[in-house]
């Protein structure tokens, strides 16, 4: 489970999610250390919490098929590159991606 690195990462303590949730301080040092796992409920609060999917949290690997074939080789590199990156690496990433495109919508159009 990601709750440790994603809890950190956010500058959150295990009290704070444990006030914020209601769930005990300890369950939430026993989630981070695997030692027990959370019902669907917690995981459902977790996730809504850090506004992460269920499957992020849980570290659930989703296969991807895409037939790459046909693309660019500049955007076949940019692929590999990402998947060699870690899932919280790669959503920063994705962040710039979408901050970027939204940036190009918004951009006024200049008239001739």
């Amino acid at each position: 489970m990601r709750l440790k690195t994603i809890r950190q990462t956010t500058g959150k303590s295990q009290l704070q999610i444990a006030k914020e949730l209601n769930i005990s301080q300890q369950n939430i040092c026993r989630y981070e250390n695997n030692q027990i796992e959370p019902d669907i409920q917690t995981l459902i609060k977790l996730a809504d919490y850090f506004h992460v999917t269920i499957d992020y949290l849980v570290e659930h690997e989703v296969p991807y098929l895409i037939d790459k074939s046909a693309w660019p080789e500049s955007k076949r590199e940019l692929l590999n590159m990402i998947a060699e990156l870690d899932d919280f690496e790669s959503e920063k990433i994705k962040g710039i991606i979408v901050g970027y495109t939204q940036a190009q919508k918004e951009k006024p159009k200049i008239i001739n």
